[in-house]
């Protein structure tokens, strides 16, 4: 007769590694703040080892990065669905908007987390790097579907729209009730229509 229980995948236990690391760093954060997070503390709450932590975060950065990750904002920035300018700027802001009501509730740990970045240069490199990334993608898919038609370089359209999407935000976050959805739509709106070469 077979045996009815499964052992437990590796991977299974890294990730419940992880979420407990994670659970561990927002307690010491919340309690003492970004900058006073330490490993130690961090390993100690969390009942396992710093090695524990180094074997699923190569870096401090790397933990604070993913830390955010389970209280930011989720804004889908991917551009390579088929359609106008217009019509995925549409889409974009209209995923933006459903994510807005959230944003109100982050303000303490964002506003301390910004602080922080600007006292860790290493940390600020590294965040440096993941929108640069993410620029040159948002870029690649916007100049594969418009190229010529642009009006506008590709990163300077990615930037564009990564910046007007975290004024929303951070607008959000300091006064929630001026941010309509019909603002948000219309400057995403007016956004495409310059963006795009108009016919000779």
């Amino acid at each position: 007769m077979a045996d009815s229980h499964e052992k437990p995948r590796r991977g299974d236990k890294r990730e419940r590694t992880r979420a407990a690391l994670l659970t561990a760093a927002w307690a010491v954060a919340d309690e003492k703040g970004f900058a006073a997070a330490s490993l130690v503390e961090i390993a100690r709450r969390a009942g396992m080892t710093r090695g524990a932590i180094y074997s699923n975060f190569p870096s401090r950065s790397d933990l604070l990065l993913a830390m955010v990750s389970t209280r930011g904002l989720s804004i889908n920035r991917d551009f390579s669905r088929l359609g106008t300018l217009k019509e995925q700027l549409r889409w974009f802001a209209e995923g933006l908007i459903e994510t807005l009501p959230n944003a109100p509730g982050t303000q303490r740990w964002h506003a301390e987390f910004m602080v922080h970045i600007a006292a860790d240069p290493a940390l600020r490199e590294h965040i440096a790097g993941g929108f640069a990334g993410m620029f040159d993608e948002m870029a690649a898919q916007f100049r594969a579907q418009h190229g010529e038609n642009l009006a506008i370089d590709a990163h300077s359209l990615a930037l564009a729209v990564q910046s007007l999407a975290m004024g929303f935000v951070y607008q959000c976050i300091l006064s929630p009730d001026a941010v309509p959805a019909r603002a948000v739509i219309e400057a995403f709106d007016a956004l495409a229509a310059g963006a795009i070469r108009k016919p000779a």
